[in-house]
């Protein structure tokens, strides 16, 4: 019986999508998503984000995701909205056409307010949660005043 219950725990531990981030943090700002790993695999994303910032995000599995569905806990701190990267990637449509092309399955989470939130994402392959830190932007230092 144990037997049985490690294997199903096995397998289920690799049926979730996998995310990755497309995009790059401007100078001095961050965009980082990391991976949060257990023993099965990947247990969920963590996410460290610069208000003002937006970061594009795809999903996979095996391709991209069917019926990309992410929200945001707290929309105030991190917002999300569906995107379009216009990137094409292997769809592993079967046997019968495996070499077949789909736009990428993505996402933008822009941080709002500093804070911390969740985003959830759901497909049909099913689902990951991204834990969300949205820091401050840097302070800048005041400009030095030279006298002449």
């Amino acid at each position: 019986m144990i037997r049985v219950a490690l294997i199903v725990l096995a397998l289920a531990a690799g049926c979730n999508p996998t995310l990755s981030a497309q995009s790059l943090a401007p100078p001095g700002r961050a965009a980082r998503l990391d991976t949060i790993d257990s023993f099965w695999g990947i247990k969920g994303y963590r996410l460290a984000l610069s208000k003002g910032v937006a970061i594009a995000v795809t999903c996979s599995h095996g391709g991209p995701c069917a019926k990309l569905r992410v929200t945001s806990d707290d929309p105030a701190i991190a917002e999300v909205h569906d995107a379009s990267l216009g990137v094409l990637q292997p769809s592993h449509g079967g046997v019968y056409a495996p070499d077949n092309q789909a736009t990428a399955a993505a996402f933008v989470v822009v941080g709002k307010a500093p804070g911390t939130t969740k985003v959830r994402v759901r497909t049909d392959d099913g689902g990951r949660t991204i834990d969300v830190t949205i820091v401050p932007p840097p302070e800048v230092a005041p400009q030095a005043v030279v006298a002449r």
